[in-house]
């Protein structure tokens, strides 16, 4: 089994019902493992002695998924639930930025060397049409049908939970795939604090959903 040090104060989600409930650790013994009360949007979720639940576990850089069951209930200044060690952990993440894979209709300009252009003087039929194969908040994978070089600048009309962001990456990796198309690894450039937590928040949430498969 993957060995994991759980830590006072590191954060949890709990899957329950389809939807993921966020929490953090409060307390460790040889028995268990005492959470403080899931949360979501300002609603609690009721839990029974008994319960089985999916469970997400942050510790840096890294992501661990195991299943874990409700043992017991306490109070200490706030409720405190307490469930059982996992008896199997999965590593999931071991980078810097979750890379996640997907399939995704996205649109694009090819700057080559300009990348300070103001996308508000581009005109929409100015972009192409392009796949996006993976993404993270440090960068993505894109699928398109003109040749772009290496070092190109490439400016890119995500839609991120039905909001467009604008976003500049840099073609660092270009391959052709077997029907001729040319596949892009791009390194986001110039990108503020806000727009690229906003593209990590969104990436967690396409790995939990693709995580509820698993």
């Amino acid at each position: 089994m993957v060995k994991v040090d759980f830590a006072i104060n590191k954060k949890l989600e709990i899957l329950v019902d389809e939807k993921y409930y966020n929490t953090n650790i409060q307390d460790l013994t040889e028995e268990y493992i005492a959470i403080s009360i899931p949360i979501n949007a300002g609603q609690y979720v009721p839990l029974s002695k008994g319960t089985i639940m999916d469970i997400i576990y942050y510790e840096e850089e890294n992501l661990y998924k195991f299943k874990s069951s409700v043992i017991g209930r306490k109070f200490e200044n706030i409720p405190i639930l307490l469930i059982s060690k996992p008896k199997e952990i999965i590593k999931i993440q071991r980078r810097k930025y979750v890379r996640v894979p997907l399939l995704k209709a996205t649109k694009y300009k090819n700057l080559k060397n300009q990348p300070n252009i103001n996308p508000k003087t581009i005109e929409k039929s100015e972009f192409l049409r392009a796949v996006l194969v993976d993404l993270s908040g440090g960068g993505m994978k894109v699928r398109v049908s003109e040749e772009i070089k290496m070092n190109d600048f490439i400016l890119l009309d995500l839609v991120v939970n039905e909001e467009d962001i604008i976003i500049v990456g840099q073609a660092k990796r270009i391959q052709k795939d077997d029907e001729g198309r040319f596949v892009c690894g791009l390194s986001f450039e110039f990108v503020d604090s806000p727009t690229r937590e906003r593209i990590i928040k969104y990436t967690f949430q396409l790995m939990r959903e693709q995580m509820k498969k698993i």
